[in-house]
Protein backbone atom coordinates (compact mmCIF):
# COMPACT_ATOMS: atom_id res chain seq x y z
CA UNK A 1 0.00 0.00 0.00
CA UNK A 2 1.17 3.63 -0.75
CA UNK A 3 1.07 6.56 1.04
CA UNK A 4 -0.57 9.49 0.26
CA UNK A 5 -1.13 13.29 1.22
CA UNK A 6 -3.85 15.24 -0.34
CA UNK A 7 -4.01 18.91 -0.05
CA UNK A 8 -6.83 20.88 -1.89
CA UNK A 9 -8.63 23.89 -2.27
CA UNK A 10 -12.39 24.28 -3.72
CA UNK A 11 -12.89 27.62 -5.22
CA UNK A 12 -15.64 29.76 -3.47
CA UNK A 13 -18.25 30.30 -5.69
CA UNK A 14 -22.09 29.08 -6.55
CA UNK A 15 -21.47 25.54 -6.99
CA UNK A 16 -19.02 25.14 -3.68
CA UNK A 17 -20.59 22.98 -1.50
CA UNK A 18 -22.12 20.54 -4.09
CA UNK A 19 -18.07 20.19 -5.53
CA UNK A 20 -16.97 20.19 -2.01
CA UNK A 21 -19.49 17.33 -0.79
CA UNK A 22 -18.79 15.27 -4.00
CA UNK A 23 -15.02 15.28 -3.49
CA UNK A 24 -15.07 14.03 -0.17
CA UNK A 25 -17.25 11.55 -0.90
CA UNK A 26 -14.58 10.56 -3.49
CA UNK A 27 -11.65 10.47 -1.43
CA UNK A 28 -13.90 8.40 1.26
CA UNK A 29 -14.48 6.20 -1.90
CA UNK A 30 -11.14 6.24 -2.73
CA UNK A 31 -9.67 5.29 0.52
CA UNK A 32 -12.15 2.56 1.67
CA UNK A 33 -14.27 4.33 3.31
CA UNK A 34 -14.75 7.67 6.21
CA UNK A 35 -12.73 5.88 8.65
CA UNK A 36 -9.69 4.97 6.30
CA UNK A 37 -8.69 8.96 5.89
CA UNK A 38 -6.75 11.25 8.71
CA UNK A 39 -8.80 14.56 8.05
CA UNK A 40 -8.68 16.57 11.05
CA UNK A 41 -7.47 19.31 9.27
CA UNK A 42 -8.38 21.87 6.65
CA UNK A 43 -8.56 20.48 3.21
CA UNK A 44 -6.36 17.85 3.99
CA UNK A 45 -6.32 14.20 4.09
CA UNK A 46 -3.45 11.43 4.89
CA UNK A 47 -4.69 7.79 3.50
CA UNK A 48 -3.31 4.56 1.87
CA UNK A 49 -4.31 2.90 -1.34
CA UNK A 50 -2.66 1.09 -4.04
CA UNK A 51 -2.28 3.52 -6.68
CA UNK A 52 0.23 6.32 -7.85
CA UNK A 53 -0.09 9.83 -6.98
CA UNK A 54 -1.40 11.11 -10.72
CA UNK A 55 -3.82 7.81 -10.54
CA UNK A 56 -5.33 9.43 -7.02
CA UNK A 57 -5.51 12.42 -8.95
CA UNK A 58 -7.28 11.44 -11.67
CA UNK A 59 -9.45 8.94 -9.48
CA UNK A 60 -11.01 11.94 -7.34
CA UNK A 61 -10.80 14.22 -10.45
CA UNK A 62 -13.34 11.91 -12.65
CA UNK A 63 -15.65 11.00 -9.96
CA UNK A 64 -16.32 13.98 -8.14
CA UNK A 65 -17.20 17.48 -9.45
CA UNK A 66 -14.09 19.08 -9.20
CA UNK A 67 -13.72 21.97 -11.96
CA UNK A 68 -9.46 22.18 -12.74
CA UNK A 69 -10.68 25.50 -14.26
CA UNK A 70 -10.99 27.11 -10.55
CA UNK A 71 -10.02 24.06 -8.06
CA UNK A 72 -6.30 23.26 -7.14
CA UNK A 73 -5.69 19.45 -5.93
CA UNK A 74 -1.91 18.36 -5.01
CA UNK A 75 -1.69 14.43 -4.20
CA UNK A 76 1.79 13.09 -2.64
CA UNK A 77 3.10 9.73 -2.44
CA UNK A 78 5.03 10.16 0.65
CA UNK A 79 6.55 6.62 -0.28
CA UNK A 80 8.12 7.13 -3.89
CA UNK A 81 8.55 11.12 -3.32
CA UNK A 82 6.53 11.69 -6.24
CA UNK A 83 3.39 14.70 -6.57
CA UNK A 84 0.26 14.85 -8.82
CA UNK A 85 -1.14 18.33 -9.45
CA UNK A 86 -4.42 20.10 -11.33
CA UNK A 87 -6.01 23.53 -11.18
CA UNK A 88 -4.39 26.95 -11.43
CA UNK A 89 -1.62 26.76 -9.04
CA UNK A 90 0.56 30.10 -9.34
CA UNK A 91 3.29 28.39 -7.05
CA UNK A 92 4.48 25.11 -8.13
CA UNK A 93 7.59 26.00 -8.87
CA UNK A 94 8.25 26.73 -5.16
CA UNK A 95 6.02 23.91 -4.11
CA UNK A 96 8.84 21.74 -6.36
CA UNK A 97 11.29 23.39 -4.52
CA UNK A 98 10.21 23.02 -1.19
CA UNK A 99 9.12 19.31 -1.46
CA UNK A 100 12.42 18.72 -3.01
CA UNK A 101 10.55 16.45 -6.13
Amino acid sequence: MAHFILTFRIASDKGYQERYDSFVDAVHKLAGGAGKVWDETTSFYAFSTNSTAQHVLNHLYVRSDFDSTKDMMVVIDVDTRTKATIGPLKYEVLLTSYLGF
